[in-house]
């Protein structure tokens, strides 16, 4: 029996009707269109039925097993839009998203987000030491020459995936709560992912371009020993030091932290440090990290960084004024990303969940670590 057709632009506006109603079905905070209302009460396989059929593909007379089998293959050996695999990407797209957003991270809040990657290519990072010093010109009115040191970082951009599958006996019970579950799970694992690797610049301690590592004595951006444990003397002892950073060219940066990054173990201190709530009762007990205060700090409590020390902290200034660490995507996939592709072998339909992220260290003079002893 010959069905015919619906326009294109009634396909479209159909599907995208299908895609919220199925992303409803997992996620019932989700907005529902009038498109979306029409298949609400529909099953997996009642929507995919429809879905062929308004292109006019005949699927009267099948069972629900081949309904389901018939859903979960390409049509002419290659996935296009017009195949329901690629409308249940869409689904999980839409769901990978929502976990990926609701996922609780923090380095955001003081790493420095980078331009997109064009391509897996090394990314060159030129620091620019500050202009040199204006001199006096002479009686002719003559201006001198001056120079500019520059020094670089490399990284690139890495992918990282896995794989979930969909098979036909969740689609022929209606069931979609344990896919669910895996997108979910992707999502929430990209953006630990990215959080571990932001965090893994301050505690692995590696190599910048001059082959020396980010925190050492030599570059006065490290506190150990007696002193370094976190309170009001260690804090102003960092930004001190933070203070006297010095440029490529010797010139004077005059930086001051903005974030104070603290292992879960250290949150109370922390927040009692850098609170707006803070009365001091003498003139020496005036705390100008606080909120509010000229030196405020924005206190990052990360319980990554307990499994590496619950004593050390890290001050970190603001990304205006100097880089730190920076990250950046893949451009065109910014966050998780999720295809589809039929399992030929099994009667299932894969979704791969692809991450295209890096993270690096860029200038050392914006950081300071004190190991938290004494």
């Amino acid at each position: 029996m010959f069905i015919k057709p619906l326009s294109s632009l009634e396909i479209q506006k159909r599907s995208r009707g299908m895609v919220e109603a199925l992303h409803r079905r997992i996620n019932p905070h989700s907005p529902e269109s009038n498109e979306a209302r029409m298949y609400r009460s529909m099953s997996v396989l009642e929507i995919a039925r429809e879905f062929y059929e308004m292109q006019g593909v005949n699927t009267r007379g099948m069972s629900r097993m081949e309904m389901a089998g018939f859903a979960l293959q390409t049509r002419g050996g290659f996935q296009g839009a017009g195949d329901f695999t690629s409308l249940l990407a869409d689904v999980a797209q839409k769901r990978l998203r929502d976990a990926y957003q609701e996922a609780e991270v923090t380095y955001t809040m003081w790493a420095r987000k980078a331009p997109n990657a064009p391509d897996f290519r090394p990314i060159n990072v030129v620091q620019l030491s500050g202009a040199p010093d204006l001199l006096k010109t002479n009686e002719h009115g003559e201006f001198q020459h001056g120079s500019i040191t520059d020094q670089g970082e490399t990284y690139s951009v890495v992918t990282y995936g896995r794989i979930v599958s969909l098979t036909r006996t969740a689609m022929v019970n209606d069931d979609l709560r344990g896919f669910d579950r895996m997108v979910q799970a992707f999502g929430a694992s990209a953006r630990r992912l990215e959080n571990r690797l932001v965090y893994s610049q301050l505690t692995a301690n590696g190599n910048m371009a001059d082959g020396r590592p980010i925190f050492h004595a030599d570059f006065g951006n490290l506190s150990t020993g007696a002193g370094s444990a976190l309170d009001a003397g260690s804090l102003s002892a960092g930004r001190s030091a933070m203070r006297k950073q010095k440029g490529l060219a010797n010139e004077e940066l005059n930086l001051a932290p903005s974030y104070l990054i603290v292992p879960a173990a250290l949150e109370q201190t922390a927040y009692q440090l850098t609170s707006s709530n803070y009365v001091p009762s003498t003139k020496a007990e005036i705390n100008e990290f606080r909120q509010g205060g000229r030196s405020s700090l924005t206190p990052v409590v990360e319980p990554l960084l307990d499994s590496f020390s619950e004593s050390s902290w890290f001050l970190a200034a603001g990304s205006s004024q100097v880089d730190t660490v920076e990250y950046c995507y893949l451009d065109g996939a910014e966050g998780p990303v999720i295809d589809s592709q039929p399992e030929f072998r099994f009667d299932a339909v894969s979704f791969r969940c692809r991450l295209d992220f890096a993270a690096k260290a860029i200038d050392r003079k914006g950081l300071h670590r004190s190991d938290g002893q004494g």
